[in-house]
């Protein structure tokens, strides 16, 4: 009686020790998975909020100066959005969205263009398999428009905000596009 009852016991120690090991192996298979279509999810997402700014610029462009769009809710769920002004302030002119990644998204080191968009996917300097994945929107030699952004403090832009772009005239022959975030 005593030998039957320590089997048990024996048994269920076992079935306990396996489910728990099947359980570890699953979820370290699965999670690195999930991160990597999570990460693609967010890079589809965040291209195309990018077309959506690159429309409401070129939108207000057209329109003339006092034109306005309020774009919100702007979710940046994952990675960082950099919106760059003018040269003459130290900025580049461009908006970039960045974000470290472990999924291949793009053929690493080319770029890609998709519309206004670049897309592009480099390789980490330091981490082995991990990649700096980048859209930008380069207005650099778009001689017509000239970013101007309210508060460099804001940046990088992360979470949920909301983006004001409105075009504020012609000055030294570029029309100066005004982003604000709030």
């Amino acid at each position: 009686m005593l030998n039957k009852r320590g089997d048990v016991w024996i048994s269920t120690v076992i079935y306990i020790a396996l489910g728990i090991i099947a359980m570890t192996l699953i979820i370290g298979a699965g999670v690195p998975l999930i991160n990597k279509i999570r990460d693609r999810n967010t890079f589809q997402q965040t291209k195309e909020l990018m077309h959506t700014i690159d429309s409401a610029i070129q939108e207000v462009l057209f329109e003339g100066p006092g034109s306005q769009r309020l774009l919100s809710p702007v979710i940046i769920k994952e990675g960082a959005l950099y919106i760059r002004g003018i040269p003459e302030t130290g900025g580049q002119n461009i908006i970039v969205w960045t974000m470290e990644t472990k999924a291949l998204l793009l053929e690493p080191n080319k770029l890609i263009k998709e519309g206004n968009l670049k897309l592009n996917l480099t390789e980490h300097q330091f981490l082995t398999d991990t990649y700096n994945a980048k859209i930008i929107i380069d207005y650099f030699d778009e001689r017509q428009i000239e970013l101007k952004v309210d508060d460099e403090d804001k940046q990088p832009i992360k979470g949920k905000n909301s983006i004001v772009i409105t075009n504020t005239g012609v000055d030294s022959n570029f029309v100066n596009i005004r982003i604000d975030v709030r």
